[in-house]
Parts: structure tokens; sequence; C-alpha cells
């Protein structure tokens, strides 16, 4: 008990004793309160970062605005950035699909102009089909050639089977003419029929990933639309190729209204030293464009090029 009593009046008798003057009867259990107040030179910056110099001052408040401008800006931005997003997505999906019924696209990315082909697409133009057109070509080209007819010989034949060389492998991919964008396809889900995999929302709307062209005679033909004038009929007569394309060499896409290219790749062995590559276009016949023949000798691999359009 008398050692609490000591611990209670101790701090207080050590502050009687330092203390000079008369002490506050207000506070003697308590310390008094500073009567320091805030320097009006330090409201933006901490005391004890000042070196005294109004120079240091300035600088310090400079910054303090232009720190709360960016922020002002980058809040700003974020705004515009999510009124865009909502904007967008409004029209494309509330106004396009749900209201007016209609298919939307999104855009979202840039995409490569080259396409793997797709299940439908390898059935509908028939790969065995063109292996065996490209086959008959090569073989007709390789044989009015001069160094495969003294090498070789007519007709042509593998060295090592002795027989007609075959396709040993074929690839196929699509390009487009125009630059892609890769997006979002987006229908009212109402039924209606498709020959695609979708997502849904059920009774509301339906997405699916794709790649579209950006068709430049398109746009500029629905502009000149617009203010009464008709373009596409210049188009056809002056630069045909520029809106169809070469026909011949080019193959539509079911359900687009736009042509793509169609090329193959194939490889043929004329014997283990010697290998036959070639690449061309096809639509409803095969063309080539160039034939190649890589051939090691003496430990290096050596390419002629014996067709090339």
């Amino acid at each position: 008990m008398v050692m609490e009593i000591l611990k209670i009046w101790r701090p207080i008798c050590q502050r009687w004793l330092s203390s000079k003057g008369r002490i506050d009867p207000r506070y003697v259990f308590s310390r008094p309160p500073s009567n320091k107040r805030q320097d009006g030179t330090h409201f933006f910056t901490n005391p004890q970062d000042d070196n005294g110099g109004d120079d240091s001052t300035a600088e310090s408040i400079g910054e303090a605005i232009a720190r709360q401008r960016r922020q002002k800006r980058v809040r700003f931005a974020y705004t515009m950035c999510w009124v865009s997003i909502t904007g967008v997505l409004g029209y494309s999906i509330g106004y396009r699909v749900i209201y007016m019924k209609e298919q939307s696209f999104l855009p979202l990315m840039p995409a490569s102009r080259i396409h793997k082909l797709n299940a439908r697409d390898a059935k509908r133009i028939g790969i065995d089909k063109v292996r065996i057109m490209s086959r008959l070509k090569v073989l007709e080209q390789l044989s009015q050639h001069d160094m495969i007819k003294e090498e070789y010989g007519v007709p042509l034949l593998n060295v090592n089977t002795h027989e007609t060389p075959n396709v040993d492998e074929l690839t196929m991919w699509r390009e487009d003419s125009e630059p892609c964008v890769t997006g979002l396809v987006l229908e009212p889900d109402d039924g209606r029929p498709t020959v695609h995999d979708w997502y849904r929302l059920p009774y509301i709307c339906k997405w699916r990933l794709t790649h579209r062209p950006i068709n430049i005679h398109q746009t500029i033909d629905d502009l000149a639309r617009n203010l009464g004038l008709t373009l596409s009929d210049v188009f056809q007569i002056i630069t045909p190729e520029s809106v169809y394309g070469s026909l011949k060499y080019e193959y539509p896409r079911a359900g687009d209204d736009h042509h793509t290219k169609v090329w193959f790749l194939g490889e043929m062995k004329l014997s283990d030293e010697s290998l036959i590559i070639y690449k061309g276009k096809f639509h409803s016949d095969v063309t080539l464009e160039q034939i190649h023949l890589l051939r090691r000798e003496n430990g290096e691999l050596i390419r002629y090029i014996l067709y090339k359009k």
C-alpha cells in the first residue's frame, strides 16, 4: 500500500522540484497544455524539413499543388474511361441487341490476317481434293524443268520407291485482304438458326468471339450513300480487284460478305536427300505460286527455285 502511494506522488514531487515558479493547481496530476500555435508557413509541409528559406517553402507549396492537379487528372481519366465503356456496352447490348433485336459487333483488339481453317471450312473446301489437284500441277511443272529431266528423269519417280511421288504434307490456311480485328458478336437469344457455338445469357443475349475484316471500301461506300452518292460502280469499273479481289483464287466464307484467299503449302519427297516444297492458292482450281527443291549436297542444304509465278 505504501509503495503504491509513493509511486503516485513521486512524479508530482519531481515536477515540483524541477519546476521554476508557481505550479498551477489545475495541473497537479496532469501535464499543462502547450501554448505553441501552428506556424502558417508550414501548413503544407513538415517544419522539420524546412531549412528556414523562403525558396524551399514556395517549392514545397508548388509540389503540393501539382500533386493535387495530377490526382484530379487521374480521377477524370478514370471517369471518362468508365463512361465510355458503359456507353459502348449500353448501345451494343441494351439498344442494338435487346431493344432492336439486331446483331452487334464489339471490337476488342487487332487480329492477324492469317487464320487456320476450321472444320466447317475444311469440309467445304475439301483438303483431299486440293491434295490431288496440287500434286498433278506440281508433277506437270517438274516434268517440264530441264534440271529435273536430266537428274531425275521423265516420268518423274521417287528414287527410293521407284513410284510417282505423293504429297506427304499439306497445310492450308485463310488470309484476309483487309486488316482484321478480334471482337464479340452479340445477338438476341431468340432461337434464330445458327451454325456457330455461342455463350448464352438465357432469353436475353448470346455472344461468341470471332474476327472480322475492316472493309475500307464498304465504309467509304456507306458514307457516300448517306450523302446521296454511289461509288461502288466506280470501284468496280476502275479497280475491280479492290472490291472483289481475284475471284478465281478467293473463297467466300459462309455468312460473311467478303472473300478470303485460301493458301496451301505442300511437301513431296523425291529421295532421302531431295524434297520438293510448293506453295499456291485455291478457289475452284489450283494455281501454283512457287516450287522449290531442297537437296543436301556435300553436307550442305541447297535450295533450287524451280518455278515462281
